[in-house]
């Protein structure tokens, strides 16, 4: 890595009875950042797949946090902060990412290119869908709220084809927890992610939201790339050709669902100007796209 890195960077990996994909991730991020390079933190949330074992045979170097079993995302998140502050100082980073995304080349190094370009920022990376024999598709690119009548502006809309904008940075107010780089001195002012609140969506929302109050930049890097992995990433809908009633219900009030209710109206309470109409509009018009999308492929 020609990219001369400042202090001590922290590679965060919550992990929960994905052993094998964990290790195809660890095997990516090793390939990119040597131990010299990164400390590799993985929290394991009390896995009974031979996790543990696992991470210690393929990364002797990583370090293993011992978490429990009904640690949701947030919590384990929040588990292994707790190990990185004992030695973390100012000027160290942590990158946070999810157990189970596919890194394109150099995804790591360009983020953390990004932060030495953009030191005092919170950035993220690019999520990509990229199907056998499709084109790449957009999944996240950011965007900006509106706090009003949720009528959220995005930078790239989602399933567009994937271009690599002319712009490196794109601002935004909200990042998704696959790949981010967090500067320590976020956590050293108060930020931090609201496991009580949000346990599994929407922490990491809210936690990019709070820190761009607090005067943070925001950023997603678009040099730096990861790919979803849709196999294991939760599908709820609010489409009614889908599940029915049924699903969409199911969609409101799943705990593991993005369109939990609860932890919607929570988001609304702390930050919109005015929530049930906020609350309204959201469901409304993802309601709406949702159904006329299903319509529409008919």
């Amino acid at each position: 890595m020609n990219t001369q890195i400042s202090g001590q960077v922290y590679v965060l990996i919550p992990s929960h009875n994905r052993r094998d994909i964990l290790c195809a991730t660890l095997t990516k991020v090793r390939a990119q950042l040597p131990p010299k390079t990164a400390r590799l933190i993985v929290v394991d949330a009390g896995s009974t797949d031979g996790t543990r074992d696992a991470v210690k045979a393929q990364c002797p170097s990583a370090e293993i946090v011992d978490g429990h079993a009904d640690m949701w995302w947030t919590a384990t998140v929040n588990h292994g902060l707790k190990h990185i502050a004992k030695t973390a100082r100012a000027g160290d980073r942590v990158l946070l990412m999810n157990d189970d995304i596919d890194l394109a080349p150099m995804a790591l190094i360009r983020l953390l290119e990004a932060s030495e370009l953009e030191p005092g920022a919170v950035i993220g990376a690019v999520n990509i869908v990229h199907r056998p024999g499709e084109e790449a598709q957009v999944y996240f690119c950011g965007g900006r709220y509106d706090l009003r009548f949720a009528r959220h502006k995005v930078n790239i809309r989602g399933g567009a084809p994937w271009h690599e904008p002319a712009s490196r940075f794109l601002e935004t107010d909200f990042l998704y927890g696959r790949l981010l780089v967090i500067p320590w001195s976020v956590f050293e002012v108060g930020c931090g992610f609201d496991e009580e609140v949000f346990p599994q969506y929407c922490a990491d929302e809210d936690f990019a939201y709070g820190a761009k109050l607090r005067g943070f930049k925001v950023l997603v890097d678009s040099r730096s790339v990861v790919y979803v992995n849709e196999a294991t990433t939760a599908s709820f809908s609010l489409s009614l050709g889908k599940g029915g009633w049924r699903g969409v219900r199911k969609a409101l009030t799943a705990f593991n669902s993005c369109y939990n209710w609860r932890q919607g109206w929570a988001f609304s309470r702390r930050y919109a100007k005015w929530p049930a109409i906020y609350m309204l509009c959201r469901y409304g018009i993802i309601f709406i796209s949702e159904n006329l999308r299903t319509l529409a492929r008919k």
